[in-house]
């Protein structure tokens, strides 16, 4: 009988070693390096989106954040406490999404994080932040 017990252990442990090491192989795989041109495109993408924001920012006041950066091409915002954030697809391998969050001190500016992901695995590239400034009511 404990020969069995024992073999039924060893089986058991084995099988939770394979999966632990399936979702360590999984998670790996996730993470990809991204090349130097890879990010150098990239960054370039997050500085032409956070330019196009801060051109959107002078044309709209505060109130109207939500539609001056759907002015650009963003979808609806997905707003989560204060946080609002856009989603962008574009003809190319990756996505982009831009936060807007109202500024601690500031009631016309706003802090704005751009993040380019890339398509095929869903890995951050790169990302760029700022503050834009409103225009006034």
């Amino acid at each position: 009988m404990s020969k069995v017990k024992i073999t039924s252990i060893i089986l058991i442990v084995l099988l939770l070693l394979g999966g632990v090491l399936m979702i360590v192989n999984d998670v790996s795989d996730k993470a990809k390096s991204f090349s130097e041109e890879e990010i150098a495109a990239a960054s370039e993408i997050a500085q032409n989106e956070l330019s196009q924001a801060f051109v959107a920012a002078e044309s709209f006041p505060f109130e109207e954040r939500a539609e001056a950066i759907q002015s650009i091409g963003y979808s609806e915002p997905e707003i989560e406490k204060t946080t609002m954030t856009f989603e962008k697809h574009n003809e190319g391998d990756v996505y982009i999404l831009l936060k807007l969050q109202p500024h601690e001190s500031y009631e016309n500016l706003s802090r704005v994080l751009v993040q380019i992901f890339d398509k095929e695995n869903g890995s951050l590239i790169t990302e760029l932040s700022n503050v834009l400034n409103w225009k006034d009511s």
